[in-house]
């Protein structure tokens, strides 16, 4: 599935700290080609995966995944 609040998210982190996207990569722990598809959605993130990524970015998994919160 393609989340594109965390693909903003991964786009906006990549330009303001002035990294690659293998770079990203190789911090999630995976090959470049791997974050690639997923990052598209051709292949998908599991919870961890997401869950990391989402905190390097500096968002929450909520928002990256586009989850809205509900008023309690």
């Amino acid at each position: 599935m393609y989340y594109e609040a965390l693909d903003e998210a991964v786009t906006l982190y990549l330009k303001r700290n002035g990294l690659t996207q293998d770079a990203l990569a190789a911090q999630m722990g995976m090959a470049p080609n791997t974050f690639s598809w997923k990052r598209r959605g051709i292949r998908e993130f599991s919870l961890a995966e997401a869950a990391k990524l989402a905190d390097i970015v500096g968002i929450s998994l909520d928002d990256a995944v586009g989850r809205e919160r509900r008023a309690g």
